[in-house]
């Protein structure tokens, strides 16, 4: 690898492992306040597995568009898009009122969470080759299985501190941030 691709890959492993874990990060995080959110929505345990239910079915439904989508309107326009509706959907969780609004403000993160993931490994593929793709994706792999790990912790923290809003208001700065490095 010549030392642009390899500093266009230290530049990129950190951005494109922000991408992929912001759709797992705010699965994890909400674990610890799902009895704080129940009381306040007066939601049943049933319908707090829901909230995990809604958003990787959209999750996993989306992938399969994702790449398409992709390809026809262009890679950085959809993970701008993805980030810009995941934000917005955090936004809207953190201001539900019901049980229904969460659900649905979930499934809307859910639709949006799997852009980073699917697209970064797309632009992992179109810009590397060979050994140099499998060192990128496997830096972009070990920053994402961090999330799982990291997440529940950070809920917990906020949960300990601040109600349960404030997780998602957390996941819309993130996906804030993350917009606007993508931007640049």
């Amino acid at each position: 690898m010549t030392s642009d691709g390899a500093h266009r890959s230290r530049r990129l492993a950190p951005l494109l492992g922000a991408l992929a874990m912001f759709g797992p990060f705010s699965i994890d995080t909400m674990f610890p306040a799902f009895p704080a959110i129940a009381e306040q929505l007066q939601a049943s345990p049933l319908a707090m597995q829901q909230t995990l239910s809604v958003y990787m079915i959209a999750y996993a439904m989306m992938s399969l568009l994702h790449g398409p989508l992709s390809d026809s309107l262009g890679r950085k326009n959809v993970i701008l898009g993805g980030v810009a509706v995941f934000t917005l959907a955090s936004i809207g969780c953190a201001m539900s009122t019901s049980i229904g609004e969460l659900l649905f403000y979930r499934a809307i993160q859910g639709v949006s969470a799997g852009s980073g993931m699917i697209v970064g490994r797309a632009i992992i593929r179109d810009c590397f080759e060979g050994a140099a793709a499998q060192k990128l994706m496997s830096t972009v792999s070990m920053i994402f299985g961090v999330a799982p790990a990291i997440a529940p912790i950070v809920g917990g923290w906020v949960i300990a501190y601040a109600r349960w809003p404030m997780i998602f208001w957390l996941l819309a700065a993130f996906a804030g941030v993350l917009w606007i490095a993508c931007v640049f």
